[in-house]
């Protein structure tokens, strides 16, 4: 049985390499789960965000349908807002025994560390110092991840609006028929065709595509006498230019 520091020294290791991995609460579950031998759910405002279950507990603290699409039942989630504090060994329903442990960060509740174990088993003290630590590692995690999240959108705002200024009226208009000719996010457009339909120059409309794609807000293609291939790279660029379009 690992000591209370060996578990703690696995926890900073984590801390260590996790803005390198890809899914982070649901390693950190695992490790949690393998840890204290209990049903792991890290669970955020809005989404389970990571879990672990026993083998022979699966489905019995959160549906198989729920983890999938990591869903949280609004019970479940008032419920476990309710408790302001850690509060271990609560007794449910289901004869199993919980441990709930907030999870905080900025100021703010951010979400939950919840735990499960078979109603004969409990949670002690020990348990409870790794998951406090779990529940700060938690809190740093979640706002470090939604900084970078910040940014990226801030980042992809910022290429979009420089590909729009970049490009003459005369692209400009040629972009608006381009992307009201596709209606999506994907699909084919023949350049000689909205050329004599708008009256536009293929060149006007070559270079165009080609500034956009340069701004990494849509990747193009020719496939020859099939047209050109677009898909829209950056999720805010049809919203800015359907406000381009009202002006």
């Amino acid at each position: 049985m690992l000591s209370l520091l060996e578990k703690t020294r696995l926890l900073n290791r984590f801390i260590q390499r996790s803005p390198q991995r890809p899914e982070p609460f649901m390693e950190l579950a695992l490790m949690l789960g393998d840890i204290s031998k209990a049903s792991v759910f890290i669970i955020g405002r809005k989404k389970i965000l990571g879990f672990y279950e026993r083998p022979d507990m699966v489905g019995q603290v959160i549906s198989g349908r729920d983890l999938e699409t990591r869903q949280v039942e609004q019970d479940l989630q008032d419920w476990l807002f309710s408790y302001n504090q850690t509060e271990h060994n609560i007794k449910g329903d289901d004869v199993l025994t919980y441990t709930v442990v907030p999870v905080f960060g900025g100021g703010e509740r951010q979400g939950t560390i919840l735990l499960a174990k078979k109603g004969s088993e409990e949670f002690n003290a020990q348990d409870l110092i790794l998951y406090e630590y779990a529940a700060t590692v938690v809190g740093l995690e979640i706002l470090r991840l939604n900084s970078e999240r910040l940014e990226e959108e801030a980042r992809k705002k910022a290429a979009v609006r420089l590909a729009l200024d970049a490009l003459s009226y005369s692209e400009l208009e040629a972009v608006k028929k381009i992307f009201t000719e596709l209606d999506g996010v994907e699909g084919f457009v023949v350049a000689s065709k909205l050329a004599q339909e708008y009256h536009l120059t293929r060149s006007v409309i070559v270079n165009a595509l080609r500034k956009l794609e340069s701004a990494g807000v849509i990747d193009s293609r020719s496939l020859g006498m099939k047209g050109t291939y677009i898909r829209v790279l950056n999720d805010y660029f049809l919203d800015k230019l359907e406000i381009a379009q009202q002006n």
